[in-house]
């Protein structure tokens, strides 16, 4: 099965899903198109097609008596199945990709003085494993999708640098995530708790100064991608599904 074969699963493996779920793998299951039609929100009519369709495609076996049929997967059913199986473990198995794309822009300064305070550089040369380069990189993110994958990128940054206080004001906390810039250059896309911008701007520092690495000037454009672990971006999407249908 193709993996666009996915995206528009036909009522046929729905069909073998729910019987596999019954156990007509290893065992011939009572059914009735009225049950089948409620299931599927279909009508007996279309039901009875169904099961003649997937009887003539040789994955089911069926003997009819009366108005019930007992049916039961063949091999050819299961090897549907499982091949749907393993089409979907591959995708949901592999790490989630997330690209940005933008333009870089000068901004206000604010990254060289709050990237040069002491509290926040002790604490980002144990977390990033560096002392970053006293400055932010600011791109503009220039689709719908960079802004979304931008605010996806901050729900699952997992690095936290603490906010302090000093005998002037108080310093909020920022959210890091790893990244690399036009496929080459490790950096750090940083969620400051307070910051002047809004989501579609995307802060980034690194070791070195990203400009002079990359030779970027305001207008070039920018590539910044990312990878997220399957398991903890799926879990993460699906809380949020559940939450959004209470």
């Amino acid at each position: 099965m193709e993996n666009g074969d996915v995206a528009n699963l036909s009522l046929r493996e729905r069909v073998l899903i729910y019987l596999a779920e019954a156990g007509a793998i290893t065992s011939s299951l009572k059914i009735t198109t009225p049950i089948l039609s409620r299931q599927f929100s279909t009508s007996q009519q279309s039901a009875s097609r169904l099961l003649i369709l997937l009887e003539k495609e040789g994955l089911i076996e069926r003997r009819v008596v009366g108005r019930t049929s007992y049916v039961k997967l063949t091999q050819k059913g299961v090897a549907r199945l499982l091949d749907l199986y393993l089409t979907l473990k591959m995708i949901f198995e592999r790490p989630v990709k997330v690209v940005l794309e933008g333009r870089v822009f000068t901004g206000y300064g604010e990254g060289v003085y709050y990237m040069s305070l002491p509290n926040y550089v002790k604490q980002m040369q144990e977390k990033l494993g560096f002392i970053p380069y006293p400055g932010t990189l600011n791109i503009t993110l220039l689709s719908k999708d960079s802004i979304e994958n931008k605010m996806l990128l901050q729900k699952y940054a997992d690095i936290k640098i603490h906010g302090f206080r000093d005998e002037k004001r108080t310093y909020g906390d920022v959210k890091a995530v790893r990244v690399t810039v036009n496929d080459t250059e490790p950096a750090f896309m940083i969620f400051p708790e307070r910051t002047l911008y809004d989501n579609s701007v995307a802060e980034l520092i690194a070791q070195h100064n990203l400009r002079e690495k990359l030779g970027l000037v305001d207008g070039s454009l920018v590539k910044i991608s990312a990878t997220l672990q399957p398991k903890i971006f799926y879990e993460g999407l699906k809380t949020s599904y559940a939450l959004s249908e209470a």
